[in-house]
């Protein structure tokens, strides 16, 4: 990884992948292109294994083992329980995910042209931004940081194999505010996995 200072890094793997039922839920967005922009810049093309689509299925449960380790589940709570509830809160002491909805299905999708975002278990997109290849294995995703205040980079580490991806998020220490909330929102994005690929749309 090529970023400096210490960092911790948090991994869930879990033994078996869930499948789309029916294929992916919904389409990517249009990728940008040269043309689409005002300047004569050429588009920068991100030649890399995690360009595409990936998907599993998420739950509370392992979304919390990740956000303890982070020392962020009590503070964070809304994040970590996120879909689980169906709109509405879940508890705030004891066990967090009690009576949480899931394992749900959630997806990502990353362009060629710099663009990620995701859809939830009904296929409706929930998240939208860009991301940069930090190094062959390392991503950021400048957007999001600056949605948060957080004058560093959210790096979240990678590997693929055989169609299966697994993401690491690296939460620095110390982490001020808006670096915590920044980085639970990584964590809730990518703590858990693996991700089986999907064709794309």
């Amino acid at each position: 990884m090529g970023a400096a200072g210490a960092a911790m890094a948090l991994a869930v793997a879990l033994p078996t992948l869930s499948g789309c039922a029916g294929g992916p839920p919904a389409t990517m967005p249009p990728a940008s292109t040269a043309e689409d922009s005002d300047s004569s810049a050429t588009a920068t093309v991100v030649t890399s294994e995690i360009v595409g689509y990936w998907h599993r299925a998420q739950s509370c449960e392992e979304l919390l083992a990740t956000f303890e380790a982070a020392g962020l589940a009590e503070s964070h709570s809304g994040w970590l329980q996120g879909n689980f509830y169906g709109g509405g809160e879940g508890p705030t002491s004891g066990d967090l995910c009690v009576g949480a909805e899931g394992p749900l299905e959630h997806s990502h999708w990353f362009t060629e042209t710099g663009e990620f975002g995701s859809h939830d278990q009904a296929g409706e997109q929930v998240d939208g931004g860009d991301y940069v290849l930090v190094d062959s294995d390392t991503l950021a995703f400048p957007s999001h940081s600056a949605e948060f205040g957080h004058d560093g980079e959210i790096l979240v580490d990678f590997t693929v194999d055989d169609g299966v991806a697994v993401f690491q998020v690296h939460v620095p220490d110390p982490c001020d505010a808006p670096c915590q909330d920044a980085h639970a929102w990584a964590l809730s994005a990518f703590s858990s996995g693996p991700w089986a690929t999907g064709d794309v749309p």
